[in-house]
């Protein structure tokens, strides 16, 4: 071996460190040839000239990548030794086992000159205080670093190769399955109990607006959702976080998409963290439309973002976000605007228990661009024209189509009770299924016997627990509707602002309303001819309606009628948004 000179009688009286490393337990567990090549270095030591005593092997980090030293116990005792000048030799295979950062790579060499530690592999000897020697491992060390990254490029530049062109595959989210194994396009999932499952939650997304509607309607008619683990799926009560999940991902809109995110390294408390930082849709890598079929459209899917973000803006006191509709006596929250600044107009609860409600905007207020709100107003002034505007345009077109409430009510019910009928149907065929195990396995081998009889138990009496569940459910949910019944709606639909001020009718129920019809509200102070505010109604058909609301006196009673002018108005779309 070329070198043998440089190793001198101190360096054969300290001991000798032999280095093996492999980069992730599954090399670990499949290159054995590796990790033996790694630990006869041992040998190589001895015949070197270091005894035995002295020869140590450090294995502990067997399975660990050599990017960082974080996790590395075996190279941080390494280090800590050779600092303390115990060190006379270091033993790997070449400079990557040691290292993969240029950054540790080159701090080991300086604690290596300092106290006159040699690198030894399988192809020299080199001492870090020669010149020559340190050249050639600073360089090692620099090949050894970039070596991760050239293989990290080609096996990354063939995934996106594949990925641009929507062939690589993914792994499906629950819902959705490949044919085979073959198959690089999303199939929807045979399964008819988890595609109805996801139905009714983008259905109830697309009614209440919140992920707590959704997981509130779910566990409040005894449902579950489906969730997949590997291969198989569990069925489990809905949360939040999982409502959030389905929603924001594109894929259920028939959507490919791939780079929907950017991991980077970052330092915390001294340490270094992977982060990663969900990327706009505008910055998606890949995004191809149409790619296999949807449960939502695109339009849909961009909608309930809209809506998320808002809702969660909101939560931090976000002020230009509408936010979700609460229980709160502000009707009209989250819909006006200013007329003057751009801004959206907050709530203030005042007076005894909050019942004293008003809006106004205070955009400018912290920015000193103003020392005053844009405009102020009490929630009666504004209120009370435009629940009277919505009520006038509903009742005088007749644009609630009674027999379609009626439909959807149904419709509602049949789809429940489908999707207990769906889990009951599994459950049963998983029943019969242990039933014929049972029956087909030999009866004297007692063992499997008993294992089998007892799971054909559990899945008999799973099923008739499911069927007191369903039969309390049908109880207690409303039966079918009769022709009485039929013609009761028929009076209430006619009758829409009775069932506005009903005690039964939430705050919340009229504000879904008002935001099923109403985009926004622009409302701005005018003081020529005479103080007022003049708003201007934006509906979903992006018909316009403009007001004008008298200013209250000051000092007036709360019972004065609030007077108002309608301006002028466009009501010819308005049907289209029911």
């Amino acid at each position: 071996m070329i070198g043998l000179d440089k190793i001198l009688v101190g360096h054969r009286e300290r001991r000798a460190f032999v280095y093996a490393r492999q980069s992730t337990p599954a090399q670990v567990l499949h290159h054995h040839s590796s990790t033996e090549r790694q630990l006869e270095l041992s040998k190589l030591a001895s015949q070197l000239g270091w005894s035995d005593a002295l020869i140590e092997i450090v294995a502990d980090d067997l399975g660990q990548s050599g990017r960082y030293v974080e996790g590395r116990a075996g190279f941080q005792r390494l280090a800590s030794e050779m600092m303390l000048g115990r060190v006379g030799a270091v033993f790997s295979l070449d400079a990557s086992r040691l290292a993969r950062s240029s950054a540790d790579w080159h701090r080991m060499l300086e604690v290596a000159v300092l106290t006159k530690t040699l690198l030894i592999d399988e192809h020299g000897i080199y001492d870090p205080r020669d010149p020559n020697d340190r050249l050639m491992l600073g360089m090692k060390g620099t090949m050894a670093d970039f070596e991760l990254v050239w293989l990290r490029q080609r096996m990354e530049g063939g995934r996106w190769h594949l990925a641009r062109k929507g062939s690589l595959r993914i792994r499906p989210p629950v819902g959705y399955v490949y044919e085979d194994d073959e198959a690089t396009t999303l199939s929807l999932d045979p399964d008819e109990e988890v595609r109805r499952a996801l139905e009714l939650l983008f259905e109830r997304y697309r009614v209440g607006g919140t992920h707590h509607d959704v997981v509130e309607y779910f566990a409040e008619h005894g449902l579950t959702f489906p969730s997949r683990y590997g291969k198989t799926v569990k069925w489990l009560r809905l949360s939040s976080s999982r409502v959030h999940t389905v929603v924001s991902n594109p894929i259920y809109a028939g959507a490919y998409v791939f780079g929907r995110s950017h991991g980077e390294m970052t330092l915390d408390d001294g340490r270094r963290r992977r982060s990663v930082r969900d990327l706009p849709i505008a910055e998606w890598k890949v995004n191809i439309p149409n790619a296999h079929p949807a449960y939502i459209s695109w339009e849909e899917f961009m909608a309930n973002q809209k809506r998320m973000s808002e809702n969660a803006a909101r939560r931090k006191g976000a002020p230009e976000a509408n936010g979700a509709a609460r229980e709160g006596d502000a009707l009209l929250q989250g819909l006006l605007l200013c007329g003057h600044c751009g801004g959206r107009l907050s709530v203030r609860y005042s007076g005894h228990n909050g019942k004293h409600v008003s809006y106004s905007c205070t955009k400018l207020i912290p920015e000193a661009l103003s020392d005053r709100p844009c405009v102020r107003a009490t929630a009666r002034q504004i209120e009370t024209p435009i629940v009277e505007i919505v009520m006038s345009m509903l009742t005088h077109e007749r644009l609630i189509d009674a027999l379609h409430v009626v439909n959807l009510v149904e419709q509602q019910d049949r789809d429940l009770d489908k999707q207990w009928a769906l889990r009951l149907e599994k459950a049963r065929y998983d029943a019969k299924r242990v039933e014929r195990q049972y029956e087909a396995c030999d009866p004297t081998n007692r063992v499997v016997a008993r294992t089998l009889e007892k799971r054909w138990n559990e899945k008999l009496e799973l099923v008739e627990e499911l069927e007191r569940q369903h039969e309390a459910f049908r109880n207690q949910n409303r039966s079918p509707l009769t022709d009485i019944d039929r013609q009761r709606i028929l009076q209430l639909a006619t009758d829409l602002p009775r069932l506005w001020s009903e005690p039964t009718t939430t705050n919340r129920d009229r504000k879904l309303l008002l935001r099923h019809l109403v985009k926004d509200i622009s409302v701005r102070r005018i003081d020529v001819p005479k103080s007022a505010l003049r708003l201007q109604l934006l509906w979903h058909t992006n018909a316009i309606t403009e007001l004008e609301i008298d200013a209250i006196a000051r000092g007036g009673s709360k019972l004065r009628p609030i007077s108002y002018r309608v301006i002028g108005t466009r009501t010819a779309q308005l049907s289209s948004a029911i």
